[in-house]
């Protein structure tokens, strides 16, 4: 009889823990759908909320196009860079006191004219260091004057040759870039031109075709 009473209480006991067992398992089962079901509406409220977001910001591009298209501004796609022009000039080799080819890049609707060629000059000079001094740059029927400072270069701080380069480097860009042209005459502050090493008259030609 005992023995049947421990079989009844073993089989019980069985029952009861699987019992118990099986709550947990429906307990966790409930409890983890419901936990699914929330990321589910978490990642779609996410998913709505940043959708949202750049349609938003999709619409406000367009509508910044729009603005500009109606005030007539051109869009990059419509600006292109300007086309350039290889004008042919002369500077000077300081170290070796002879004259140099050069190129220097205009835009093509840029008209050539002896300012824009001495101002280019000019400047391919001052990348030797030379600093050019122009006082004016006028024309008068096949003549180009070019009149300098008295306190700069070629008048002063440098010798005999690097003056004569800097007259040559001048009058062959001149020359070489403007065929209307026969005759370069340089001038001191519209005076004679008078130097150190070199006296020309007020209407002597340095240069000529």
């Amino acid at each position: 009889m005992k023995h049947i009473s421990k079989k009844l209480t073993l089989i019980c006991l069985i029952f009861m823990a699987l019992l118990l067992v099986g709550c947990d398992k429906v307990k966790f089962d409930i409890f983890n759908a419901g936990k699914e079901d929330l990321d589910n509406k978490t990642e779609q409220n996410i998913d709505v909320d940043v959708e949202d977001d750049n349609e938003d910001e999709i619409n406000e591009v367009i509508n910044d196009i729009d603005k500009i298209d109606d005030t007539g501004v051109p869009t990059p796609s419509d600006i292109k860079p300007k086309a350039n022009t290889p004008l042919l000039i002369y500077t000077i080799d300081p170290e070796e006191g002879q004259i140099d080819p050069v190129t220097a890049m205009i835009p093509d609707d840029t008209e050539i004219s002896a300012e824009l060629i001495i101002d280019k000059v000019v400047e391919a000079m001052a990348d030797k260091s030379l600093q050019i001094g122009i006082e004016s740059v006028t024309t008068d029927a096949d003549k180009i004057i070019v009149s300098f400072y008295s306190d700069q270069p070629p008048l002063a701080n440098v010798g005999a040759g690097i003056e004569l380069a800097i007259l040559d480097a001048i009058g062959q860009s001149l020359i070489d870039n403007l065929p209307d042209y026969n005759k370069i005459i340089y001038q001191v502050e519209k005076g004679a031109y008078v130097s150190g090493h070199m006296v020309l008259g007020i209407d002597e030609a340095y240069f000529t075709r």
